[in-house]
């Protein structure tokens, strides 16, 4: 679990970079709150999540900039060059935004062979559907589409449940298509999307960072793929992960008790993430230019910060 949790993680971060780049002044904020049971200490969460919370994605023109933790971004549409910057250090590196998922892949962390025999013996399974569900958010029609995975995998000498031992539940609220077109930050958000995703695409990045994930990745790559077929931005998301088998094993430990209010059927983790700024006012250059000061670096290096400034698993060296 804490491999699959972290192999998330890792993609918010990276991902980041290739959601960024529009044709207009635009400004959009998101916020993002965890939830979690007591199965899961808060110190712990907070140090793997807690710069994660907040994202900002500006665009002017040809240029797009978005800060996520400990990695900001900048990608040129006319040079297709994409800049990553890390803040706290004082580093960037600049390379062909074509090159981005071939080297994330290489730098990404390899599977341990145990866990990998255990992500073996997982079965997947994945359904999308249309909930019918509308609501507005800054001012904008929303629609949801719901996205489900379930993971079945039996434990040796753990207990018997009709549960799956894992299940992923993913609500996205997108623009209704006449709202897409009213709005002009979401116009040029589809706009870039339907033009750049040759060479920028971050479906693609999901898929090859997931593919080390034996019994999991062709479904996560299939969720990934469903998500970004509307090529629309959510506006709201909400992610549910349970795990009831986990309390079920707490109980099975001689002396161990279930923490008092405990719900075995709860999630194990609720992540809510919604727009909180929509903007279309005038942007600085300066904020799409690297700051006077910062030092050239390698991708590796750059991605090494951002991961270790997140408390996750470091990059190959």
């Amino acid at each position: 679990m804490r491999i699959l949790f972290h192999r998330f993680a890792v993609c918010a971060l990276l991902l980041a970079p290739l959601s960024s780049s529009m044709r207009a002044d635009a400004t959009l904020r998101f916020h993002t709150d965890i939830k979690t049971t007591s199965l899961i200490p808060a110190a712990a969460l907070d140090q793997a999540l807690g710069g994660l919370r907040e994202m900002v994605i500006r665009v002017k023109g040809n240029k797009g900039v978005s800060s996520q933790g400990n990695l900001t971004s900048i990608v040129d549409l006319m040079t297709q060059d994409l800049t990553l910057m890390d803040p706290a250090h004082k580093l960037f590196a600049t390379l062909p935004a074509a090159q981005y998922t071939q080297q994330v892949k290489a730098a990404m962390p390899a599977v341990p062979e145990q866990a990998r025999a255990m992500f073996a013996s997982m079965k997947s399974n994945f359904a999308s559907r249309s909930t019918g569900r509308t609501a507005t958010i800054q001012g904008v029609q929303v629609e949801e589409q719901e996205f489900v995975m379930t993971v079945d995998m039996a434990l040796p000498g753990g207990p018997e449940t009709s549960s799956p031992f894992m299940k992923m539940v993913i609500q996205m609220w997108t623009a209704q298509p006449n709202e897409t077109q009213r709005v002009p930050a979401l116009q040029e958000f589809r706009n870039y999307t339907a033009s750049a995703a040759s060479g920028m695409n971050p479906t693609e990045t999901i898929k090859q960072v997931v593919s080390g994930l034996p019994g999991l990745g062709d479904s996560l790559g299939a969720m990934a793929e469903e998500m970004s077929k509307k090529g629309a931005l959510s506006l709201r998301t909400h992610v549910e992960i349970l795990m009831p088998i986990l309390a079920l094993m707490s109980q099975q430990v001689p002396g161990q008790a279930l923490p008092a209010g405990l719900d075995p059927n709860a999630p194990l983790m609720q992540m809510n993430q919604e727009v909180v700024e929509l903007s279309s006012s005038p942007l600085d250059d300066a904020l799409f230019e690297v700051p006077s000061g910062y030092q050239p670096a390698s991708l590796e290096e750059i991605l090494q910060g951002a991961v270790s400034a997140a408390g996750l698993p470091q990059f190959k060296q």
